[in-house]
């Protein structure tokens, strides 16, 4: 149970600091779909983001539009990725 917690703990963490950067970095995304205009998304939308790569689902409905953007969701992806197969390996303990 404690490596449950654990992992609640490491995913709730991990989308509040990816929260904090992308609020930081907010002008790299937009909310239009066509990238023809820049909408700025707001800090519930920026959060939105960050909860669902954290889950895995991938979908939001915010748009990277630089580079960095693109290599920070990247990472987070990573992050995601690097939870779920430690709490594979401790539940098979």
């Amino acid at each position: 149970m404690k490596f449950v917690i654990r992992g609640a703990i490491y995913n709730l963490l991990c989308i509040l600091l990816f929260g904090l950067i992308y609020t930081s970095l907010h002008n790299h995304f937009t909310l239009d779909a066509t990238m023809s205009k820049y909408i700025p998304p707001n800090i519930l939308d920026i959060f939105f983001m960050s909860t669902t790569i954290q889950a895995g689902v991938g979908l939001t409905c915010i748009y990277p539009m630089t580079s960095l953007s693109k290599i920070l969701m990247m990472v987070q992806q990573y992050f995601m990725i690097l939870s779920n197969l430690m709490l594979i390996y401790f539940f098979t303990l």
